[in-house]
């Protein structure tokens, strides 16, 4: 069966994350190959795919020329290929890909309108939703990464759509036992008694970066906990909280390995607006910790899933103070996390879409 993969650029964020996961578990007899839609940025994963035998096909020298007649290049691209199936991800391929005379799978990363409205405004939000909607019901299978993101895509559009939810490498985001852990802690700086907690989804409006750390600053305040909250990734607003200069809040940018944080931290927090299924909470909860997550659809999945004792919902943004303040104080009421399920393990996503691909080919 050969596969061929369209996503707009290989720049490491979670959708990337997913196709990376899912090609580097497909079985032998899967060919594959990505075609991508732009030159690559600074973070692309491109040198990831290449280093596993999967070979990288850019189509376009710039966005503007895939926009322009962009459909032929790509058709002409891929039929060198010959594939069975082509899988899109992301707004440009999904449009790109919908008339491509093969087996086409689309996969929705997001909760397209909301994450268009956060990130673009309303007017442009509305076209970008009605222009995908319209090319999704083009494709042989629509892929939501959530069972709530399918059903928000089924209730709001009309689409038919499947689930298969996003999976993380659980033999590389795992638990430490308590020595490890212990000496871990020491290394970052964690001081023995200190709640840290860790943030790992960048800094936007979308994630709403800016009331979390506010939120936990005032909490620190009121409560005089030993505690401290790190915030890794950048975005758009990640200067304007660092201008903040709030203490014990500590912003590191993008790093290449977060992976030690999460397993030495106390607790991991998400304020996020909108989510597909945050690959950041299913690496945090695989690496054993519990989660303090915004009252949003996906979260709700992921607390479904995994029990409530080790996920606190926050109800909204007026809440989220008080909430942060019960977890300053009350820690102990969400420990014992000790692994995710192998439901949210990249090899169950892949093998969900390796049974796909057998049915649409």
């Amino acid at each position: 069966m050969r596969v061929a993969y369209v996503i707009s650029t290989l720049k490491r964020c979670g959708p990337v994350n997913v196709l990376f996961d899912i090609v580097n578990n497909l079985d032998a007899s899967c060919e594959t190959a990505v075609f991508t839609l732009a030159p690559e940025p600074d973070g692309s994963r491109a040198e990831d795919f290449e280093r596993i035998g999967l070979p990288v096909k850019r189509v376009f020298d710039s966005r503007t020329q895939s926009m322009l007649g962009g459909n032929r290049a790509l058709s002409r691209a891929i039929a060198r290929f010959a594939p069975d199936i082509v899988h899109a991800h992301g707004f440009r391929a999904t449009i790109l890909c919908r008339d491509l005379p093969y087996a086409r799978i689309a996969t929705v990363h997001n909760c397209i309108f909301e994450d268009y409205l956060t990130t673009y405004g309303k007017p442009r939000a509305i076209w970008m939703t009605r222009v995908e909607v319209s090319a999704l019901r083009r494709y042989d299978a629509v892929i939501a990464c959530s069972e709530s993101n399918a059903d928000y895509l089924r209730k709001e559009y009309d689409l038919e759509v499947e689930a298969i939810r996003n999976g993380v490498d659980q033999t590389k985001y795992l638990p430490l036992a308590a020595a490890p852990r212990e000496e871990l802690r020491k290394r970052l700086g964690i001081g023995q008694n200190t709640l840290a907690f860790v943030s790992t989804g960048g800094c936007s409006e979308r994630k709403r970066t800016l009331p979390l750390v506010e939120a936990f600053s005032s909490a620190l305040k009121e409560t005089a906990a030993d505690a401290e909250l790190h915030v890794f990734g950048e975005g758009p607003e990640y200067a304007k909280c660092r201008s903040l200069g709030l203490p014990r809040v500590y912003f590191h940018g993008f790093v290449d390995e977060v992976v030690p944080w999460l397993q030495a931290c106390d607790l991991f927090v998400s304020a996020s607006a909108s989510e597909g299924m945050p690959l950041a909470v299913l690496e945090a909860i695989s690496c054993g910790l519990p989660a303090l997550l915004s009252d949003i659809p996906p979260h709700r999945e992921i607390v479904s899933v995994m029990g409530s004792q080790h996920c606190a919902i926050c109800v909204d943004s007026a809440s989220l103070n008080d909430t942060m303040i019960q977890s300053l104080l009350g820690i102990a009421q969400l420990e014992g996390l000790q692994a995710a399920p192998a439901i949210f393990s990249s090899k169950t996503m892949a093998d969900t879409y390796i049974n796909l691909y057998s049915q649409v080919s």
